[in-house]
């Protein structure tokens, strides 16, 4: 530590050498505002003293300022206070530079996030509702197409049962005419009637006779209804087959029973084979929940029951009533559907992944994301730029500023600016150049 008395006012500073950068440094008397310059000590036992620099300029002397004896005798002799020995600048935690990148980041992404907000909300919600209102109208079509075909067949045995021929119960009677029903229809695989014993009265094949009497359709027309219908393994094609059943009566006696078999392939035709993109189907399910259409024909080999699917499980739970609504497909993923009943109670189910449904708008989205970072990387770019030129200039007065109120008059300002700040810097260059001239004028004085 290295000890300085100012010359005017007799005040004593402690400075710390190591800190001084350079040979020579000035500092600011706290009490009398007299610039000192002070010298670093040398290492050399006998220190060489530098001839006097030839300047242009004449040295700026020390400032004197006399102050009374009485005001220097209340400072104490022995009153020590370390000062810097130079300027060191004061740090900006949050500076015009950083206040300008943020102001342009949020004026430019602001709009543009709002905007693309708004636009992805408004066409997620038309794109699920124009996928709802296809899905709806594809249902009520297909559903409408399997009633229509089914009541077709219904009406073919009404008809068939009004005829003397079947009313007769007659083996060989009856078989002429079913076997024209099997002619004319030929996905009807085989007509047949059944009397109230449940014994097979007459085919349309030549297989022998069978039992029926454990059929339900058979006990269901027995018990009076006038219609009754089952998805079953028929028992001569020993595939999954829908028998359709209406009474036979003379008069108002119930006398037998008439009966279509028909293979389920012929009714889920359209159903099956109705795809939209690559994860879209439809399948069809009959009132106890076993497969009739599928896209997987091994659902409808084995009569899978699908009761556990979550579209069918919330169709039962709310009544049968027609939904549409998002669930987990079998892959644990996103998916669309909607189901509703026909007239015989089976329920018809379209359903498509929610990633295919919305891959538009993915789409859009990614695009989106992309834009966005674009955008912040190029906003940043001018911003940086921008606040780079503005600061800049700025720091270099304000450098200038300083060193000039620690006596420094010479200090060369190199702002070209033609804006406000080249204004503020002429008018500093201009201070700069009375400062000068009012130092000469006080120095002639004495």
């Amino acid at each position: 530590m290295m000890e300085i008395t100012c010359d005017a006012c007799g005040k004593k500073y402690r400075i710390d050498e190591t800190k001084m950068s350079r040979d020579t440094a000035k500092v600011k008397c706290k009490v009398c505002d007299n610039i000192m310059t002070i010298t670093k000590p040398k290492l050399e036992p006998t220190p060489k003293v530098p001839e006097p620099a030839i300047s242009a300029e004449p040295e700026i002397p020390r400032r004197v300022i006399s102050r009374p004896a009485v005001a220097a005798e209340e400072e104490s002799a022995d009153e020590e206070k370390e000062i810097p020995a130079f300027y060191t600048g004061q740090r900006i935690r949050f500076g015009l530079f950083t206040k300008i990148i943020i102001v342009m980041l949020f004026i430019s992404l602001v709009p543009f996030l709002s905007f693309w907000g708004l636009t992805w909300r408004e066409t997620n919600e038309r794109i699920r509702s124009d996928t709802e209102i296809l899905m709806a109208q594809t249902a009520k079509g297909l559903g409408t197409s399997v009633d229509s075909w089914i009541n077709n067949n219904v009406s073919i045995l009404r008809t068939t049962a009004r005829l003397p021929e079947i009313i007769s119960m007659e083996r060989e009677r009856q078989e002429s005419v079913l076997r024209t029903i099997h002619e004319e229809y030929p996905w009807i695989y085989l007509a047949f009637t059944v009397g109230l014993d449940g014994m097979n009265v007459a085919r349309s094949d030549d297989v022998p006779l069978k039992d029926y009497s454990d059929r339900q359709y058979y006990k269901d027309i027995v018990k009076g209804k006038n219609l009754s219908w089952q998805t079953l393994i028929g028992k001569t094609s020993k595939q999954p087959a829908l028998v359709l059943a209406v009474p036979i009566k003379s008069g108002n006696n119930l006398v037998g029973v008439v009966a279509a078999a028909m293979t389920v392939d012929d009714i889920s035709q359209n159903i099956a084979t109705w795809k939209k993109g690559n994860t879209g189907f439809a399948f069809l399910v009959d009132e106890k929940g076993y497969v009739i259409s599928h896209p997987n024909q091994q659902f409808v080999v084995k009569r899978m029951n699908l009761n556990s699917h979550p579209l069918i499980a919330n169709f039962r739970k709310r009544g049968w009533t027609t939904i549409t609504t998002h669930f987990k497909n079998s892959k644990d993923g996103d998916s669309l559907g909607h189901v509703r009943s026909n007239n015989y109670g089976w329920a018809l189910v379209l359903q498509q992944e929610d990633q295919e449904v919305f891959y538009a708008l993915n789409r859009m989205q990614e695009f989106a994301l992309i834009l966005l970072a674009c955008t912040v990387l190029v906003v940043t770019v001018i911003a940086w730029l921008s606040a780079r030129a503005i600061v800049t200039p700025v720091r270099k007065l304000t450098d200038a500023a300083e060193r000039m109120s620690l006596g420094e008059l010479n200090v060369k300002i190199d702002v070209k600016s033609r804006d406000e700040i080249g204004l503020l810097a002429q008018a500093i260059g201009r201070m700069q150049t009375s400062l000068r001239l009012a130092m000469n004028r006080l120095r002639r004085k004495r």
